[in-house]
């Protein structure tokens, strides 16, 4: 007796019940896991669905409280923020807090003490630039009355300091928001390929 002889040669010789079973049945049991499967990729887009609108409503809902409040942030997005406001809230969070020479004595102090409420109210005690951009701000207060080449010499170091402070937290919020949308977009490409799947189970079922 050859070797060869004692192999199997059909896999109805391994599983013979599997290899009588109707025809009919397998179909069915292929009917029934197509079913399953399509439930489950219907089950997963709809929790896809769900989150992408959960969070979109809620960001809307957000800003648009924002936006009524006059609150604006970084990126300084709210439009609806009165001019002078938005002036200063540019200087403070992108540009250079300072006092134009062609101020008077009274303008100037008027525009320092706005900075420095602007400033105070827009951080707690905890925040990061509190100090730096305080230290900073007091500088251009006490010396609001010299030319503004003598201040910016006088309050040079304390302006590095807020400044470095200020694009740690701008860097921050980059960060962040690159990591939502690859976050999202990992998301939505799982979507599509599901949406995908789908599809083609549903055309399979149809033929």
């Amino acid at each position: 007796l050859k070797p060869a002889a004692l192999l199997p040669r059909t896999l109805s010789s391994l599983h013979p019940l599997s290899a009588a079973m109707p025809p009919s049945l397998a179909a069915v049991q292929y009917e029934e896991y197509g079913k399953k499967e399509i439930q489950m990729v219907e089950a997963e887009l709809k929790d896809w669905f769900l989150q992408r609108r959960f969070s979109m409503e809620r960001n809307m809902g957000i800003k648009k409280a924002l936006d009524e409040g006059n609150f604006t942030g970084l990126s300084m997005a709210n439009a609806e923020v009165p001019a002078a406001q938005r002036q200063l809230w540019g200087d403070l969070v992108q540009g250079k807090p300072e006092l134009e020479d062609s101020l008077s004595t009274n303008a100037k102090q008027m525009k320092a003490d706005m900075y420095m409420k602007t400033f105070k109210d827009s951080t707690d005690l905890d925040h990061p630039c509190r100090i730096p951009g305080s230290e900073y701000l007091q500088c251009v207060q006490a010396n609001l009355k010299d030319l503004g080449k003598t201040r910016q010499m006088k309050c040079m170091s304390l302006y590095s300091g807020f400044d470095a402070c200020r694009q740690g937290l701008l860097q921050q919020q980059a960060n962040a928001l690159e990591g939502a949308l690859v976050k999202q977009d990992i998301a939505d490409r799982r979507a599509k390929a599901l949406f995908e799947r789908r599809s083609m189970l549903l055309d399979a079922r149809s033929q």
